[in-house]
């Protein structure tokens, strides 16, 4: 095996015995070679299940999920790997829900072992009593909080670091309830849901504890997307494996880590067999730390179909965006926790193979870093308060010259001679995608500067921070009035590049760049609620606080970073008075949800039933006219099931 980057026990050593003086053979990255060489493309990839509700609780679907160690062939020439997952999945099924359609989930961790699969690092904040103000219980080593990334919700169902349980039915500081109620009240989008436990998050998605969930509203059906089989949501990750198929992590904490091995689905690179027309793609990176700089490529390099994207996780983007060679963009970059959904009209290709290519190196450190002058790594500026400053000139060289595993190649699409049905879905390039009303930026009360760094200090372990704070809880912190829009300056003084996600709202970015001027890419202009802000820029992010009051996380989402410790709150307050009467105005609003969904479902019911009545016009001109002999579709005589999924 091979690891690139010392620990944080191996650097105080070194950096005793050289007295902390001059420049310190360290790293704050560390990447795996272990995984044993494996044949690419030997496997189709998997496509995770939509979860059905398991019954009806306080007027929505109910959902109760169980989290289980689950034996997964990952490969066909390794042995199966020990995982944690979601109803025997991993990644775990999808949770598909409607706009305004209220539904009620249970995360149930009691079959988890007591043993966590990883070694827990006690110095990591969140692993012991002494870590929770006013909590004097145990913290067990095995503990989940799940958090449903991308949703308005109350505090209590949000899942957040200190609302943890474990199976034993020890309860952490901050927990509340066991069922999340999930009003949905938003615009469509996709996201997923992952493990938030204080201290040990990072080891429990990278253990395989996170799934899709997805919003649907009766927009994007107005599209005439791609459904049914030709929707399909895939999920990126980077794994390490040993010899004996058990998954490769630290002992010790590493600020930053990744492995040398793509995975796809939960399957080492895999393929995908398509037909020769048009197919959706939920795309989410759901890696701790590896950015992807996606592109698809045929045998020849470039000659390969573009990939459209019409959202960014939340709402549409403003106009379709092309990406791939002489596209609006080159590549789709797509740093952790992030989504995109694509269109790919593989039409032109029939007979072909087509690979899924990634171009970023590994630590991410923006379009132009790099140690090969491409994506990637460079020096890294230690300042911050209170700590080492061991930035600009004359700094420390953190690895500029210092190759970490890459990997180049994702998975494969194996593209059909001929399709199974027609296609009838629009043309990507000519869709008129549903407008986004954000944030007003005249009504903004507040502008925020908020910088993004990194400390260290003599005989602790290195730190990323928020605002030079090295605590979750401790010091001063953002108080948004409730309904107020502010903005954000994210300033990153340091050279890895973080994505900096807030909990509760989505947002408009509104500014990059040195001074935050520059425009936002085609593909960011649309609601997110994580930004990538890279080595020496300032986002700009435009924010609107509706709908809850309370304490949400704002945070790196590169897990190791977000661990350790850059992850702060900010509180929406409401304001005099505002707290009167909100039982009522919340059952108000309770009715008005299901009065919005019975209309949309309503509303798709017709939506079908017109998709029927067309799809039957069709066919019989097909009939008639005989089409269906010379185009070579072959007779489709049966009813044509939209599979809407309602």
């Amino acid at each position: 095996m091979t690891e690139y980057g010392l620990d944080r026990r191996r650097f105080m050593k070194a950096g005793t015995a050289l007295g902390m003086a001059g420049v310190l053979p360290w790293n704050t990255v560390a990447a795996s070679e272990s995984t044993p060489e494996l044949e690419k493309f030997v496997q189709p990839m998997p496509i995770p299940d939509v979860l059905e509700p398991d019954g009806w609780w306080r007027g929505g679907d109910y959902y109760e999920i169980p989290m289980e160690e689950v034996e997964k062939k990952v490969h066909p020439d390794l042995p199966p790997t020990t995982m944690w997952g979601f109803d025997g999945q991993v990644p775990g099924p999808v949770i598909k829900s409607h706009r305004y359609e209220r539904i009620n989930v249970r995360y149930d961790n009691s079959a988890l072992p007591e043993e966590h699969i990883f070694e827990v690092d006690d110095m990591i904040h969140g692993t012991s009593p002494e870590d929770y103000e006013g909590y004097d219980g145990a913290v067990p080593e095995v503990r989940t909080s799940i958090h449903q990334h991308g949703l308005n919700v109350e505090r209590s169902s949000d899942g957040q670091a200190r609302a943890w349980d474990a199976p034993d039915g020890t309860k952490g500081p901050q927990f509340v309830k066991h069922v999340h109620e999930l009003p949905n009240r938003q615009e469509r989008m996709i996201g997923t849901y992952h493990d938030h436990a204080l201290g040990v998050s990072r080891l429990n998605n990278y253990a395989g504890l996170h799934g899709f969930y997805f919003i649907e509203g009766w927009e994007e059906k107005r599209l005439n997307l791609p459904r049914g089989e030709y929707d399909v949501p895939i999920m990126l990750e980077d794994r390490a494996f040993e010899e004996d198929g058990s998954l490769h992590y630290p002992d010790s904490f590493v600020p930053n880590f990744a492995g040398d091995t793509a995975f796809i689905n939960g399957a080492v690179w895999p393929y995908m067999e398509v037909e020769p027309r048009r197919y959706r793609f939920r795309l989410v990176n759901q890696s701790n730390g590896r950015t992807f700089a996606i592109a698809l490529e045929n045998e020849d390099g470039h000659d390969a179909p573009a990939m459209h994207q019409i959202a960014p996780g939340h709402g549409f983007l403003e106009d379709v965006v092309s990406i791939g060679h002489e596209g609006d963009l080159e590549e789709l970059i797509i740093s952790p926790y992030e989504r995109a959904e694509v269109v790919v009209d593989f039409s032109e290709y029939a007979g072909e193979t087509l690979t899924m290519t990634n171009d970023a190196a590994f630590p991410y450190a923006g379009p132009h870093g790099g140690h090969d002058g491409g994506h990637g790594d460079g020096d890294m500026d230690m300042g911050g308060d209170g700590g080492m400053d061991m930035g600009g000139d004359g700094g420390m060289d953190m690895g500029g010259d210092k190759h970490f595993p890459d990997i180049p190649e994702l998975m494969q699409f194996r593209v059909a001679d001929s399709v199974s049905e027609p296609d009838r879905s629009a043309e990507p390039a000519e869709l008129d995608l549903p407008s986004w009303h954000g944030p007003n930026e005249n009504a903004v009360k507040e502008t925020r500067q908020m910088t993004l760094g990194m400390r260290m200090k003599m005989n602790e372990p290195d730190l990323h921070v928020l605002n030079g704070k090295a605590s979750f809880e401790g010091g001063e912190h953002a108080k948004p009035q409730l309904g107020s829009t502010e903005i954000w300056e994210l300033e990153n003084t340091g050279h890895h590049s973080h994505p900096i996600h807030l909990h509760l709202v989505n947002f408009e970015i509104i500014g990059r760049g040195p001074d935050g001027t520059h425009e936002p890419a085609p593909n960011e202009r649309g609601p997110k609620d994580i930004v990538r802000v890279d080595p020496g820029e300032t986002a700009r992010i435009l924010v609107k606080f509706e709908n809850y009051t309370g304490k949400y996380p704002w945070h790196c989402h590169v897990l190791e970073h977000e661990e350790h410790a850059m992850m702060r709150q900010f509180e929406v307050v409401g304001g005099k008075g505002r707290g009167r009467n909100r039982g009522r105005r919340d059952r108000d609003r309770g009715r008005r949800d299901r009065d919005r969904g019975r209309r949309d479902r309503d509303r798709d019911r017709g939506d079908r039933d017109r998709d029927r009545d067309r799809d039957r016009g069709w066919r019989d001109r097909w009939e008639d006219q005989d089409w269906n002999h010379g185009n070579g579709w072959g007779r489709d005589d049966e009813d044509d099931d939209d599979d809407w999924g309602w």
